[in-house]
């Protein structure tokens, strides 16, 4: 059951699905839907801000059925109608992370990754860069980050920068003086990731993905403070170097390429901390919470 406007639709041929128009009630529409086919558990993916005020009681009626509810993150307000809270991610958030009795799962081991395992190969040294900003470089970095990194990385560096689908084309040297591949809105990174040696990141879920397969990377976030306490634990695990901003960013990379003893070990360390990321953990809690007495 699909609701809103922005699921792509390519996706969506690939799964069994019934699209709620925007206008519908979600709520009246879920009950309706979960009877009709007999559900055992639903997972809810909300938004924030498009959690119906009547879900509540709407995940109410559907527990008093037998059905068990999943929330990916927490529903602020109404968790006391949710069975499990599943955080894809290694913490939990200090703030809005409450359950009020429902479990709470997250680590290393929850995330929900899309990268096939057979991309993931051991580690070698090479000149290829990979670079992200994110899929709508909210900050801009594509109108001065290119001309930085080109003056700045070694020479004969590959610089592969990829173009998310909602960010506007990045301002490229006009005559650099690396070799630069722009890869605009690729559906899916995993393959291009697992031909790079290095890469330069903005902080989000594509970092994971690198680290899951072992690409030795640099990491910051444009945002303020907002990932600081991620970051700060991301440094102390020793999974990636952690930078202020994109100069930091890329002062560190140059030092990086340059210590291939360093990059292999964190290559070594990302890889051993993210081994299973492909919903494994997930479907083990969905059958101990299908065995729990309701």
């Amino acid at each position: 059951l699909v609701a809103g406007a922005q699921a792509p639709e390519a996706l969506l041929a690939e799964f069994p699905s019934t699209r709620l128009p925007a206008t519908n009630d979600l709520s009246a529409a879920l009950v309706s839907h979960c009877a009709a086919q007999r559900c055992d558990v639903v997972f809810l993916d909300l938004f924030k801000g498009a959690i119906p005020a009547d879900l509540g009681p709407a995940l109410k009626q559907l527990r008093a059925r037998g059905c068990r509810i999943v929330s990916i993150e927490a529903l602020p307000g109404i968790e006391d109608a949710v069975d499990l809270v599943y955080w894809p991610s290694f913490r939990q958030p200090i703030r809005g992370s409450a359950t009020s009795g429902a479990k709470a799962v997250s680590g290393w081991d929850c995330f929900l990754l899309n990268v096939p395992p057979a991309q993931r190969q051991p580690w070698t040294p090479g000149p290829q860069v990979l670079a992200l900003t994110g899929g709508s470089d909210a900050t801009h970095l594509g109108r001065s980050w290119p001309a930085l990194l080109d003056q700045t990385l070694p020479a004969g560096s590959d610089l592969h920068w990829v173009t998310g689908p909602f960010a506007e084309s990045p301002q490229l040297p006009a005559a650099p003086r690396l070799k630069f591949h722009q890869h605009i809105a690729p559906r899916g990174l995993g393959a291009l990731m697992a031909r790079m040696q290095y890469a330069i990141t903005v902080y989000g879920v594509s970092f994971y993905e690198l680290l899951y397969l072992g690409i030795p990377t640099v990491v910051f976030s444009p945002y303020g403070q907002k990932d600081a306490a991620e970051l700060a634990a991301i440094a102390a695990a020793g999974v990636a170097i952690v930078a202020r901003d994109e100069r930091d960013a890329t002062l560190k990379l140059c030092e990086l390429m340059s210590n291939p003893t360093l990059a292999a070990r964190l290559s070594r360390t990302a890889r051993d901390t993210i081994v299973q990321p492909d919903g494994a953990r997930l479907a083990q809690e969905i059958k101990t919470l299908l065995g729990a007495t309701p």
